[in-house]
């Protein structure tokens, strides 16, 4: 603020700039743990998404496998009975990798069903010296008291100096 009330007097109080350093101390102490809270939800947010979506794949495969299976598809059929019982139709024969004796050892159908693996995102870290402060329990009760002094001296009044009579 700018008042000039004698011929001495400052032109800018400085209790302004204590007033606005403790409440920016104030206001960083309680939004920026709210904001890490925020950023924390969001991310566990992002990762049951994931799960979901790969959960909702892995189902739909198999409602797609079990229809096909229901129908009674003959590639699929054919597939079961040469993976399973190791019996292929006539004219036709198993593809094995070269060395190999004989077809792959699982005769699980599920292996192929499954999806791939699930892409997580990255969990939120910390960036400054100050969010690091303000969600320490010790620090932040520290900043409270330093912001809320600093408010204090702010809005106290300006001190005047008055001038000394020279006795009479």
């Amino acid at each position: 603020m700018l008042v000039r009330h004698g011929p001495n007097a400052p032109l800018f109080d400085p209790g302004w700039l204590f007033l606005a350093a403790g409440t920016a101390l104030l206001g960083a102490t309680v939004l920026i743990p709210a904001w890490e809270d925020l950023e924390l939800t969001r991310w566990k947010l992002a990762v049951a998404r994931a799960v979901e979506q790969q959960r909702t794949e892995r189902v739909g495969t198999y409602t797609e496998f079990l229809g096909a299976l229901e129908r009674g598809d003959e590639t699929l059929v054919q597939s079961l009975a040469a993976r399973q019982l190791g019996q292929v139709p006539e004219g036709y024969s198993l593809l094995t990798p070269e060395g190999a004796e004989s077809a792959p050892r699982s005769a699980s159908p599920f292996e192929g069903l499954e999806p791939g693996r699930i892409v997580l995102p990255r969990k939120p870290e910390r960036t400054s010296v100050l969010a690091k402060w303000t969600s320490d329990d010790r620090t932040r009760l520290w900043l409270i008291a330093v912001g809320a002094l600093s408010v204090l001296i702010g809005l106290l009044p300006p001190t005047v100096r008055r001038r000394e009579q020279a006795p009479a």
